[in-house]
């Protein structure tokens, strides 16, 4: 299930990790789609004038999100809740331990 890390009110971005462990910000552009920014490395389907970007870094990410949005929280609180975020998909999707 993906993680909301921070909802910039409806009809804005939101920023979360997806269920295959990507940082995206995303926003529903009417009638063309979905804007995304994302660290996935393939496309994903956009719309016809969305500008979407893939293959990104986290810190590229936060930074079209923390730009973008019309967010209150401070990207160095972004930072660290999409760190926990991540870190949280990582450990569901490993079974969550350090083999010793």
């Amino acid at each position: 299930m993906a993680r909301v890390i921070d909802d910039a009110g409806d009809g804005d971005y939101t920023l979360l990790v997806t269920d295959e462990g990507d940082l995206e910000a995303r926003k529903r552009i009417p009638h063309d789609g979905v804007r995304y920014y994302s660290t996935a490395s393939r496309a994903l389907p956009s719309g016809r004038r969305t500008a979407s970007e893939f293959g990104l870094s986290i810190d590229e990410v936060l930074d079209q999100y923390a730009g973008r949005s019309a967010t209150t929280t401070p990207r160095p609180q972004l930072a660290e809740d999409a760190a926990r975020a991540l870190q949280g998909s990582k450990d569901e999707a490993g079974g969550g331990g350090i083999d010793a």
